[in-house]
């Protein structure tokens, strides 16, 4: 009977490690700057569970009335295979940054501008230009050192050929 058991325990181990999912906290802000240009920064927190995806999205929340946001939880097999490459630093079309939350969840951010009324694609959101994303990110992660978080780090994009 205690083999049976073990077996039983065994089997329940595995399954709920095979079935584990990330749950993903997005945050897509949309921000007008001090020129007029409208730009959206994105922050992707991964974290284990929908109870700490929520917590993390709280007092995100709370700014809905002086920003423009999009933000919601998301989970599953696709979100998992679309978000693994920059969970694990690889390189990616455009420049973003990683680092460890407060929480200790990982999180990636990243910015875009909209293409103005002359853009093929107005309104969309399209990368800047690389100067400028590169200071975009050391102030972002001074800004973020300051907040307390240590170790912030810019992942460059890929090389297009």
């Amino acid at each position: 009977m205690k083999k049976l058991g073990l077996v039983f325990c065994g089997i329940f181990f595995l399954t709920t490690l095979c079935f584990a999912q990330n749950y993903y906290a997005l945050v897509e802000v949309l921000i007008k700057n001090d020129e007029g240009l409208f730009f959206t920064m994105n922050t992707i927190t991964r974290t284990p569970d929908q109870q700490a995806c929520a917590k993390v999205l709280f007092p995100i929340k709370q700014l809905k009335g002086k920003y423009q946001l999009r933000c919601g939880c998301l989970s599953g097999e696709q979100w998992d295979k679309r978000f693994e490459d920059i969970f694990t630093n690889q390189s990616a079309a455009s420049i973003y940054i990683a680092y460890q939350d407060l929480n200790g969840y990982e999180t990636r951010i990243n910015t875009k501008v909209l293409a103005g009324a002359d853009s093929v694609r107005p309104g969309m959101p399209v990368d800047p230009p690389i100067n400028e994303v590169i200071l975009w990110a050391s102030s972002m992660i001074d800004t973020l050192e300051k907040g307390g978080i240590n170790g912030a780090k810019i992942i460059y994009p890929r090389k297009i050929e």
